[in-house]
């Protein structure tokens, strides 16, 4: 199942479980009586209007738990409605109430919230930023004691590095959580990690490993009790037995995980439906897998569990063929077409801005206790007072010095450990960008092989038709809208080649980067007014192929805002290696800008990603009417 509904669930069972005891008026039990009860309203808005009023019942108490945990899980309702700015509003709104709560890592889940909504929007530096924020704040209160937060917070580092396609990173932070769930002795985060990683090795085909996991989740949910621990174990065991292809072990797992979560868990209950309509048509049981994918269809749309449509409806599609409903079968291809490109719309990726977390923890300041020494000794004993008061000397000067030695201990320990999370940081946003860059380039490739094999496809079979017609009639030749309609066609089809070449430069592969980019620069000038002059100076060919495309990019990039913005007639495209430093200048005689008032832009952005992603640095100068000038410096070593 999906990270966000898994984290829903936990919320719930974190924030309201049963039985909580607070130490509060008897007036207040109500609140928490129907908090406590909260869950079970499944329609968003109906709760949103239930927790409002919750709400204004704890502000007129001044009952700062009642007001924190009425807005908290308002604003999980607008995250159920997949709302993330508004779930940001109500969730800032709560961190004062937050503040006053008798919960001390109330404001830790405020933050761990607003990173949660960042990271469903594809801001992963903010949602990092965040995540950070709650790990400082929860430190203060609960230091390194382990605890339910902690686990949660390491589990969403792992879910940033996930959607960032980074699973071995993601692994490590799972790591981290199980580990504090042992050590605080957490049943419920440690199945929690365990459904992690156990979905992250089924998704890489490592079903038995994953299997192994999704057993100790029933194992801990029956010991606690916990009928969502359950009903996700049964799902997850069944999605993995249908990647394992077998079909009647998925059935059973799948309808007792729908049977446990009925009426409790609307997501699970979807998700499993879908699976167990899958396991129905691998077992040609047809019929069976046409009612409850409909069912779950229904549900979905109700719901508004988009991620799930598209699935459902192409197996639904499946079904029907296999039924020869080709009708149907027809009628929810065109749906899916439709939804294709409305989600693809709805999942631009943001632009990603630098992160500059600082995050320190704070310790104590060592106070040293003076004692007042009072000694009132016969004058006759002065002898021995002096030996007594060189010996309380003695003794406080050595206490100092082991004071000074543990206080300067105490210090390199902060040291250390504030540079050690600052290159946690840097890695990790690193990691973040590259991810980005990745992700981005995937897309690139996707996009052109739709060119190429579809469009390009269909583009062949329209001539190939074209091209009948003229066989069929030799007149039809002399025809000037077949002659137009054939040299549209023919000019589709270069245009297409050379869109999906820019996408997916296989030049790479056969060249080194000096020659694709002289090649990429000979193209440019050949099309229109501007002169480029490309100059190479060192050794480039032990650079990785991934290092070498993202490089590629950013002249192509660089290039391109020359032809669309600068109207400059001449360009210089420079790249030199020297003492393992890869420098790249590009500059024109064009318009230039003012860089006071150009502050960003999506060229600027893609730039600004690629060069951070690469550990490199760069500067723009520009003067309007004098033309732009770029500089990028890249350190090998610490990039390929």
């Amino acid at each position: 199942m999906r990270i966000k509904d898994i984290y829903i669930i936990i919320l719930f069972s974190v924030l309201l479980p049963a039985g909580r005891v607070y130490c509060v008026p008897i007036d207040t039990a109500s609140i928490n009586r129907r908090l406590e009860m909260s869950h079970k309203v499944l329609d968003p808005d109906s709760a949103i209007q239930l927790y409002d009023d919750i709400f204004r019942e704890s502000t007129a108490l001044n009952y700062a738990d009642g007001a924190f945990l009425a807005l908290i899980t308002k604003g999980i309702k607008y995250y159920e409605k997949e709302d993330y700015e508004q779930y940001r509003m109500v969730t800032l709104e709560a961190l004062p109430w937050a503040l006053k709560s008798s919960q001390k890592d109330a404001p830790s889940w405020c933050y761990i919230n607003i990173g949660e909504a960042y990271m469903c929007e594809g801001d992963y530096i903010k949602a990092s930023e965040y995540f950070y924020t709650a790990l400082k704040e929860l430190k203060k209160v609960t230091g390194d004691t382990p605890n339910h937060t902690l686990a949660n917070i390491y589990n969403d580092f792992g879910h940033v590095h996930i959607r960032m396609n980074q699973p071995e990173k993601a692994m490590q932070f799972y790591n981290m959580a199980e580990d504090v769930a042992r050590r605080g002795n957490l049943p419920y985060q440690l199945a929690n990690a365990y459904i992690y990683k156990g979905e992250y090795y089924t998704s890489i085909d490592k079903t038995d490993t994953a299997r192994k996991y999704f057993m100790q989740v029933l194992e801990i949910g029956k010991r606690i009790d916990k009928t969502d621990l359950l009903a996700i174990g049964n799902n997850d065991l069944g999605k993995n037995y249908i990647a394992a292809g077998e079909y009647e072990k998925a059935v059973a797992h799948l309808q007792k995980a729908i049977a446990l979560a009925q009426n409790k868990f609307p997501y699970i209950v979807v998700d499993a439906s879908y699976s167990l309509g899958d396991a129905w048509y691998h077992l040609h049981r047809y019929k069976d897998a046409e009612v409850i994918l409909t069912t779950a269809l229904h549900d979905m749309l109700a719901h508004n569990y988009r991620d799930l449509y598209v699935k459902c409806y192409t197996k639904l599609i499946a079904v029907y063929k296999a039924t020869g409903q080709y009708h149907k079968a027809l009628e929810f291809t065109d749906k899916v077409s439709a939804l294709k490109d409305s989600l693809m719309n709805a999942e631009k990726a943001k632009a990603i801005n630098q992160m500059e977390i600082k995050y320190q923890t704070a310790e104590k300041d060592m106070q040293i206790a003076r004692n007042q020494l009072l000694i009132a000794r016969q004058s006759n004993k002065i002898t021995r007072k002096n030996i007594w008061i060189t010996s309380i000397a003695g003794s406080i000067f050595l206490l100092l010095i082991i004071a000074m030695g543990t206080y300067r201990n105490i210090k390199n320990k902060q040291r250390l450990q504030a540079e050690q999370i600052k290159l946690l940081q840097k890695e990790n946003t690193i990691g973040i960008l590259k991810g980005v860059v990745q992700g981005e380039e995937n897309e690139r490739t996707r996009i052109a092989r739709e060119l190429h094999d579809g469009i390009g496809g269909m583009l062949s079979a329209a001539m190939m038709r074209f091209s009948s017609i003229r066989h069929e009639n030799a007149d039809a030749t002399k025809i000037p809208a077949y002659k137009e309609g054939m040299g549209l066609l023919n000019e589709m089809g270069d245009e297409i080649r050379k869109t999906a070449h820019n996408l997916m430069p296989d030049v790479l592969v056969k060249q080194t980067l000096p020659e694709a980019l002289r090649s990429y620069c000979s193209y440019v000038q050949s099309g229109g007014t501007l002169q480029i002059d490309f100059q190479s100076y060192g050794h480039f060919g032990d650079l990785d192929q991934n290092f070498k495309l993202n490089l590629y990019r950013i002249v192509q990039e660089l290039v391109k805002n020359i032809v669309q913005h600068a109207k400059a007639t001449h360009a210089l495209v420079q790249l030199m290696m020297h003492d393992h430093t890869l420098s790249i200048t590009v500059e024109d005689n064009g318009t230039g800008f003012n860089t006071h008032e150009v502050k960003s832009g999506m060229g600027l952005n893609n730039l600004k990603t690629r060069v951070l992603s690469l550990g490199g640095q760069y500067t723009v100068e520009a003067e309007e009417g004098k033309g732009t000038s770029v500089l990028i410096e890249i350190d090998i070593p610490h990039s390929s």
